[in-house]
């Protein structure tokens, strides 16, 4: 009778997990190039082709975290024929030669009919962007082969030009958005227009341009205009790597102090090889209450990451304190299902074995007893996830 449960059992499993596969995630067409034309022909609809190669890092992650959601699979398979092909197979160099394609992943959205690319994009992206991307190649006027060529004969009407903005952010071309930006300020545009302003919000990075300056300036009209939230979210996110100096010069914000003090100790770590001072600053930002840790350890990641090129090379005082950082880390990162911070992790503690058999030393006392600061204990478990009761038998 067991047994027979637990076929059911087995069988109700697998049953669930073909049912999942076969309705969730983009669906791609198994045929060939010829097949997959007639396929889009008759369902009247565009190629989208997904042009990879087996070593290429960002379209694996594609693959396992966004071409496999719900929301995706549910736009892309009603709106194309999708195809995944291998640019460095047989057949798949013959498209990649013919659709120009340069770099992995690359997004191609080929009309069926006449064979011609009317859309193109790439890289790793969000869901939303990544549906953006397929939407975008669904309105004539916002497909790359129409902004490009429009582009290209002139065309400078400002609604035109926040789509060319938006399209070459999309394809990472920082020079070309900058210079489509200061070309829509140039011919009349405002950085207090709404639609202009999202698209600083969205597209513009970085504090070397006059924008950020424009903000800062005239800071109680832009949040009166936008909200003080939406406004210091942008002035903190642009000012992360910004010298502690220049930052000094700008407007208060919530988060100015902040990037001030991440700043320093950045400066100590990597110019001034004050370890102590980083210490010292390191952790009292740890100690300190009032703080978000998660915005600490955000940017705390990246400063003490250990590695066989660098770590080795570490005086003990800051490479002892890394591990230590990088176990905080580990212990109280909200994200637990970010591997990076575990592998970075278990990178450290096997390097902090290593020197220590080296040096005929003992590992430092305070990795033999449970954190001072966190949690007290590794695990996956999600912060927010409450323990499960213990009832009492009666």
């Amino acid at each position: 009778m067991k047994l027979k449960i637990l076929q059911i059992s087995l069988l109700l499993f697998l049953g669930s997990s073909v049912f999942a596969e076969k309705t969730e995630g983009i669906q791609f067409f198994h045929g060939n190039w010829k097949e997959a034309k007639i396929k889009a022909q008759k369902e009247d609809k565009l190629l989208f082709i997904d042009f990879y190669t087996q070593w290429c890092g960002p379209c694996l992650n594609m693959a396992k975290t966004v071409f496999v959601l719900p929301e995706v699979g549910e736009f892309y398979n009603s709106k194309f024929v999708c195809l995944k092909v291998d640019a460095e197979a047989e057949e798949g160099k013959l498209l990649a030669k013919k659709y120009a394609v340069k770099s992995y992943p690359t997004y191609a959205f080929i009309n069926p009919e006449n064979e011609k690319i009317v859309h193109r994009s790439g890289g790793r992206k969000s869901s939303e962007k990544f549906i953006a991307v397929g939407k975008a190649a669904l309105q004539p006027q916002t497909t790359s082969e129409y902004i490009l060529s429009q582009y290209d004969e002139g065309n400078r009407d400002q609604d035109f030009m926040i789509n060319y903005v938006r399209y070459m952010s999309s394809i990472y071309k920082r020079d070309a958005v900058k210079a489509g930006f200061d070309e829509i300020i140039k011919n009349g545009g405002k950085l207090t227009e709404p639609v202009i302003w999202k698209l600083y919000n969205d597209c513009i990075s970085g504090y070397d341009n006059p924008y950020l300056k424009e903000v800062s300036d005239n800071y109680s009209k832009f949040v009166e205009l936008f909200g003080k939230e939406e406004v210091d979210k942008k002035l903190a996110n642009e000012t992360q790597y910004c010298s502690a100096e220049v930052m000094t010069t700008l407007c208060d914000f919530e988060g100015k102090e902040f990037n001030i003090r991440l700043k320093k100790i950045s400066d100590n770590i990597h110019f001034k090889k004050d370890y102590t001072q980083a210490i010292k600053s390191i952790d009292a930002l740890l100690a300190e209450s009032t703080l978000n840790k998660q915005k600490v350890i955000d940017r705390l990641k990246f400063m003490v990451r250990l590695n066989k090129r660098y770590g080795a090379d570490y005086p003990d005082e800051w490479f002892y304190k890394c591990v230590e950082y990088l176990r905080y880390i580990a212990y109280n990162d909200t994200t637990r299902d970010d591997a990076r911070i575990h592998y970075d992790y278990a990178l450290a503690l096997e390097m902090m074995l290593e020197r220590s058999a080296k040096n005929g030393g003992e590992i430092p006392e305070n990795f033999k007893a449970a954190p001072e600061l966190g949690k007290k204990e590794y695990s996956s478990r999600p912060a927010e996830l409450k323990m499960k009761p213990k009832y009492r038998k009666k």
